[in-house]
């Protein structure tokens, strides 16, 4: 009977370490799509230039090519294919997309693509002459005075580029937010109350803006005097600002007659109410982006039919009517806080 009971035992912890063993398994494929997805949106979105890449028309870039890359070297052609068939963004949408043209495959990221240029000639490691004088001021940043400096191109490529190093802090803000930008994007970045202060002040022909993910900072107070102070905002990210409430829509209604893109997704402290007068008294606003907002049935039918009348496109969860609906809901994100 013990010997019996012992076999019984065996066999069970058996069975529970082939479901560990396959546990584990399903985890590490799992971390490996994920990372394959990461890698997919880096090239696919932004580094395709970067890589070396070329790009075909609609942003394409051949597979061939792509698996060539040393960050692919982990990752065969066939799992390559099935990510790009099967990734969704947390919006449940495609990210990528693929077609075959003369034998070929082409990849393509299906929204976000802002591809960064190349720092070195092409086939070589030796920087271009912008990007070394570009670094060498970012290095030396205090040594130079931007005020008058006339290629917004340039002082945004400044701003990307310590962004990206994670060095743009309040005292590197403090020299390059100057007269001549029109778009700045602060999404993800520290900023301070005095730092917004300085953009109203300094930047005043500001067109885009992105502020996504500052919502440690973002106030109704602030809000309206932002809105107040920069009248040419046409495009404005405040997506996961979750300290705003119908305050800052009100501000928005009164303030920001030029707006015509407005993100509000990530926010849940904003109400129906106020987002159908954002609708109503906005008269520029075409394309609004509350995908997370709990809408009510007649709140979505008031919502669908205003759009309607003004033309409008609106990102909400659920909201499938191609006439007011983007096809894909990620498809214009890129045009909050784009700076080139």
């Amino acid at each position: 009977m013990k010997s019996r009971g012992r076999g019984i035992r065996n066999t069970i912890r058996m069975g529970t370490d082939k479901k560990t063993v396959t546990s584990e398994m399903e985890e590490k494929k799992l971390e490996k799509d994920d990372r394959l997805s990461k890698r997919l949106c880096y090239i696919l979105r932004y580094g395709a230039l970067k890589e070396g890449l070329k790009l075909y028309h609609g942003d394409f870039v051949e597979l061939d090519q792509l698996l060539e890359l040393e960050l692919m070297r982990h990752n065969s052609k066939e799992e390559v294919i099935h990510e790009v068939d099967i990734s969704l963004s947390h919006r449940n949408a495609k990210r990528f997309e693929r077609k075959e043209e003369n034998g070929k495959i082409y990849v393509r990221a299906c929204f976000c693509r802002n591809f960064e240029e190349n720092p070195c000639h092409e086939g070589s490691r030796v920087p271009r002459l912008t990007e070394s004088c570009v670094q060498y001021i970012c290095t030396n940043l205090n040594d130079y005075d931007l005020e008058d400096f006339p290629d917004e191109h340039l002082v945004s490529k400044m701003i990307q580029k310590m962004k990206k190093q994670s060095k743009l802090n309040s005292a590197a803000l403090r020299q390059l937010l100057v007269p001549v930008l029109e778009h700045l994007d602060l999404s993800g970045v520290y900023v301070t109350e005095s730092t917004l202060r300085l953009v109203w002040r300094n930047c005043p022909n500001l067109r885009v803006l992105s502020l996504k993910d500052c919502g440690y900072l973002m106030t109704d107070s602030v809000m309206e005097q932002l809105v107040k102070k920069l009248p040419h905002l046409e495009s404005l990210s405040l997506c996961a600002c979750k300290h705003l409430t119908d305050r800052a829509a009100k501000a928005l209604c009164k303030h920001a007659k030029n707006l015509r893109e407005l993100n509000l997704s990530w926010i849940s402290t904003i109400s129906e109410a106020a987002i159908i007068d954002l609708m109503t008294n906005c008269p520029q606003l075409v394309f609004l982006d509350i995908y997370d907002h709990n809408i009510s049935k007649d709140g979505r039918s008031i919502i669908a039919d205003i759009a309607r009348q003004r033309k409008m496109k609106i990102v909400l969860k659920g909201l499938t009517d191609l006439e007011i609906a983007p096809e894909n809901p990620c498809s214009l994100l890129p045009n909050f806080g784009k700076v080139w």
